[in-house]
């Protein structure tokens, strides 16, 4: 057993961007530096500083609470003097310069990660180069997808209450059994976050039931909603790309076990195709995608391994390297060592 983020300096996180910096422009970029938040808490709260809608922040991903982490954001219209009075706790801006576009999610070119194992005995950490791409636990949080799953099914009363917000809460008092005008109140890019996270729960289940039917497996991980299944022989799979459940994926299914695994795991769910056209909120009604199953792990590099100063008779190592877009750190952490603590 072994330990990740003990503490939030253990897990570094640092986007690299293909954004053009300029000396003017419609947009104004920043570097935003932070730690305990997570992304959308802190664009929230930013957006309230500047006085702006949250929409007016753009940026590429978001980036985990329990870590300390760099990225780059734009907004419209402000200056540069507002964004340098803000103080805000264990967040820090610095002022980039301008440009014509606006941030929007994906616009980036890679991660890069500074990762502390720690609580290590005799567990091997190797280099690795390829993973399964799978999503991992923070992408899913504590009701994520149960949320999703609510808001695919329209059962949009489940899905307030396991949001449990002010905002949602007050609606209700006036305006009783209004769940839809309620789940409105929330920003769009949170309502969105759930459903994307059923669909990333949908995803690894249909690919951990692909490498279990078609791969020699390695090993299989437990996390809360299922298990990751590790395989020996991913070199096989290079090409392979698994569906993003949506609206509309099934006219692209054509590999039969593919198939055959989305329509079980979907019955299994009580849920089709078009039920991810939500129209009674238009702007959660998302398409079906595909997702690389594998990726590569770019210039990774092992630490010496050196006594660990919070966990007494035990080692602790540091691991750096550079990931693609969309992929999680976590998963190559536990490709490499297997089973994981998170304190």
């Amino acid at each position: 057993m072994y330990t990740l983020k003990q503490i939030p300096e253990d897990f570094i996180v640092k986007e690299r961007s293909y954004v053009k910096i300029a000396d003017k422009g419609k947009y104004l970029y920043f570097s935003l530096r932070k730690k305990n938040w997570n992304t959308l808490d802190v664009i929230q709260k930013l957006a309230a500083i500047f006085g702006v809608s949250e929409r007016k922040i753009g940026f590429a991903g978001s980036k985990d609470k329990n870590a300390v982490t760099e990225q780059i954001c734009s907004v419209e219209g402000l200056c540069k003097e507002r964004l340098q009075g803000v103080k805000l706790q264990d967040v820090v801006l610095e002022f980039l310069g301008y440009g014509d576009l606006p941030i929007s999610l994906g616009d980036l070119l890679e991660n890069y990660f500074e990762i502390m194992i720690r609580n290590l005995v005799d567990e091997k950490v190797e280099i690795v180069s390829f993973i399964e791409n799978y999503f991992d636990e923070q992408r899913m949080s504590t009701n994520n997808v149960a949320i999703g799953r609510a808001l695919v099914k329209k059962d949009f009363a489940t899905a307030v209450t396991l949001i449990d917000e002010a905002m949602v809460s007050k609606h209700l008092e006036e305006k009783k059994n209004d769940f839809v005008g309620a789940l409105k109140k929330i920003p769009i890019r949170l309502l969105r976050l759930y459903v994307n996270a059923y669909q990333s729960y949908l995803w690894n289940e249909t690919l951990a039931a692909y490498l279990l039917s078609k791969g020699e497996v390695l090993k299989e991980v437990n996390y809360s909603l299922g298990k990751f299944v590790f395989v020996s022989d991913s070199k096989r799979f290079v090409d392979l790309e698994v569906p993003i459940i949506g609206f509309g994926s099934e006219e692209v299914l054509v590999d039969s076990i593919m198939k055959k695994i989305t329509d079980d795991l979907m019955a299994k769910e009580g849920i089709n195709y078009n039920d991810f056209v939500i129209k009674q909120i238009p702007e959660l009604t998302l398409e079906g995608e595909f997702r690389r199953a594998f990726v590569s792990v770019k210039n990774m590099e092992i630490g010496t391994f050196e006594e660990d100063d919070l966990n007494v008779g035990k080692k602790k190592v540091l691991v750096t390297f550079s990931l693609g877009k969309g992929s999680y750190a976590t998963m190559v952490i536990k490709r490499m060592v297997g089973k994981i603590n998170h304190p």
